[in-house]
């Protein structure tokens, strides 16, 4: 199951840490840039190129400190095809190094064309001309009911992949829809969203935790005891920490009585640690290095304040 071997990452790295992927050509550092322009231009294929280096630079600091990476799919389709080959390219790379791989997608659609979204993460066996990179897990966005997220809960199942389905987004207007209520249950929509997740929540794993999972924002932090109650078996995604504002002291509801649960997501703050673009790459290793040492010792301080740090014991 894809939550049993996120827990056991959790277990051998000590670290609840999510680092995103999010790749912005203009902070990398400029001697990779100046790199990537020497061999193939200001091209996508020199950002592609730029892209996977700077992956690589950011996986081979943390592999051993963090337990997945969350690449988020827009920063490397904006680059056309080279941009994509840089993701699966990334996808692979990262989990050699032992890393899990959560696809932030936020695909969402119905009936066939949902299911390809599916097989495009999670991969077919059936489909002989496909690629055999699948990730680790892939965020779904639910508007469209379980006509779309159906698809994936099904490949996922049984296949060690994990669902983790938007419930309530870390972003300043999320509320606009997600907080509204339903007048003939008193439900919000994302308790409606939570309800789907209960109900296909099943097997469970050794650790407590199922394969399909929810995102919750940390900026949001009021929320995360509700959903944790609400959604006792399923894992949250938790973006929102450092760039965005949210407040890791804040998040020990997002964990469960034992400290387990929680996929803490941080990206900008760990990618581009360092103060300026004129780093060397070991300078740049050095500062990502420092943040992932810095952010994890955080959020077990919160735990180990809240009572809920039993890492050692498991």
């Amino acid at each position: 199951m894809f939550a049993d071997k996120y827990m056991e990452r959790v277990i051998r790295t000590k670290s609840h840490l999510c680092v995103g992927l999010d790749p912005i050509l203009d902070k990398f550092p400029s001697v990779l840039l100046e790199r990537a322009e020497k061999m193939y231009g200001k091209t996508p294929e020199g950002a592609g190129y730029a892209i996977f280096e700077f992956n690589k630079l950011i996986i081979d600091t943390i592999a051993d400190k963090v337990p997945v990476v969350k690449p988020q799919l827009a920063y490397y389709e904006k680059y056309d095809h080279f941009g994509v080959a840089a993701f699966w390219q990334t996808v692979e790379y990262a989990q050699k190094r032992g890393l899990l791989v959560i696809a932030d997608a936020k695909r969402g659609d119905i009936g066939t064309t949902s299911q390809a979204y599916a097989e495009a993460f999670y991969k077919s066996t059936e489909d002989e001309w496909m690629s055999s990179v699948a990730v680790d897990a892939v965020t779904v966005n639910p508007y469209l009911g379980s006509d779309g997220l159906d698809p994936f809960v099904d490949l996922s199942s049984g296949n060690d992949k994990g669902t983790i389905i938007l419930v309530k987004t870390s972003n300043p207007s999320s509320g606009e829809l997600q907080d509204q209520i339903i007048e003939n249950n008193g439900k919000c929509i994302s308790e409606l969203v939570c309800d789907y997740i209960n109900s296909c929540s099943n097997p469970i794993g050794k650790y407590g935790f199922s394969d399909v999972g929810a995102v919750i924002g940390a900026t949001y932090a009021k929320d995360l005891a509700r959903f944790r109650e609400i959604l006792p078996n399923s894992l949250f995604l938790v973006p929102g920490i450092g760039y965005q504002g949210g407040d890791i002291k804040l998040l020990e509801a997002a964990f469960n009585e034992k400290g387990l649960g929680a996929i803490i997501s941080c990206t900008r703050a760990i990618n581009y640690a360092y103060q300026t673009v004129g780093v060397s790459e070991e300078e740049a290793k050095d500062s990502i290095l420092k943040a992932v040492d810095s952010f994890n010792q955080s959020i077990n301080s919160v735990l180990i304040g809240a009572g809920k740090y039993f890492i050692d014991e498991l």
